[in-house]
């Protein structure tokens, strides 16, 4: 739905950067934070990532986009769709271990069979 219409409020410049404040907190754009709070009177915060949290959620992005290829391998009856489909279970579980343990770390394996390097962290 398309927001068009603007409303104006008037407060100090410290206000204004408390509720700046309030609305990274909970991870939303600022515009976001104020609708929801007038709307609803309270906002559910959504905390920011971690390096753990990121780097699991692009190791699972990129597992992802093999299944593409999986899919095709399995429409051609081509029966390496299997092998790969384990390697990727494997990918995915070392990455969700990332993800709920901030000291683990992901193998180098890992980021060679999916073809990234240990900093491929874009969000």
């Amino acid at each position: 739905m398309n927001k068009t219409e603007f409303i104006k409020v008037r407060c100090t410049l410290e206000e204004k950067q408390r509720i700046k404040s309030k609305a990274e907190c909970t991870g939303r754009k600022f515009s976001d934070y104020c609708r929801e709070i007038l709307l609803n009177g309270t906002i559910a915060a959504v905390p920011k990532m971690t390096d753990n949290e990121r780097e699991a959620i692009a190791i699972l992005q990129h597992t992802g986009r093999f299944y593409g290829q999986v899919s095709n391998l399995i429409k051609v009856k081509d029966e390496r769709w299997v092998h790969i489909t384990k390697t990727l279970s494997l990918c995915a579980k070392e990455a969700f271990k990332r993800f709920y343990d901030p000291h683990f770390r992901v193998d180098d394996e890992i980021y060679k069979v999916l073809n990234m390097t240990r900093n491929d962290r874009k969000m």
